[in-house]
């Protein structure tokens, strides 16, 4: 009896590789790299847009635009900082792990490096509801949503085979 619980357990976790495999390879993009001009505009309390959109190796030229007071962005995983004067189109930019060498510009380019989702945020405190002022980057192929919802699915399939070799062997026996 033990052994057909292990062997069970194995099965399922054999199907549930493979169907996060499987999900891996199905929705693996291959989209050419692409530049990407996009503005995003900061308003208290929110980003527009709050979510882009891109694929691994597109190159982003960022503008940046605060449109009533001071704000910030800064880009998880990418080690990018702004500050974003209002009304103005160029603002300072660094990298955090430099430290505090800020440097002019009206623009930020970016190389996508990885997949994933990655928040945008203000780093420059505008107001009372200012923590909750972010966006996010989702960043395509994203290999490890792509991978987990194939390996639900194929863990669902598991469980049904189970299921059905259980009542079968039921109806089997009668």
């Amino acid at each position: 009896m033990k052994n057909m619980n292990i062997k069970k357990v194995v099965i399922i976790i054999t199907i549930t590789l493979t169907g996060a495999l499987a999900g891996i390879l199905y929705f693996n993009s291959s989209a050419k790299p692409i530049r990407r001009d996009i503005v995003i505009k900061a308003r208290q309390y929110s980003y527009e847009p709050n979510r882009m959109e891109v694929n691994v190796g597109d190159t982003l030229y960022i503008k940046l635009l605060a449109l009533d007071v001071m704000h910030g962005f800064y880009l998880e995983g990418y080690d990018i900082d702004a500050e974003i004067p209002a009304n103005l189109s160029n603002f300072k930019v660094r990298k955090p792990s430099d430290g505090f060498n800020w440097k002019d510009t009206n623009e930020i380019v970016i190389i996508v490096t990885r997949g994933g989702k990655f928040r945008y945020r203000c780093s420059h405190t505008c107001g009372t509801m200012h923590p909750f002022m972010q966006g996010e980057m989702i960043v395509h192929p994203n290999h490890l949503f792509n991978g987990g919802v194939g390996a639900v699915i194929g863990f669902v399939f598991g469980l049904l085979w189970l299921i059905y070799k259980k009542n079968k062997k039921g109806h089997d026996n009668e």
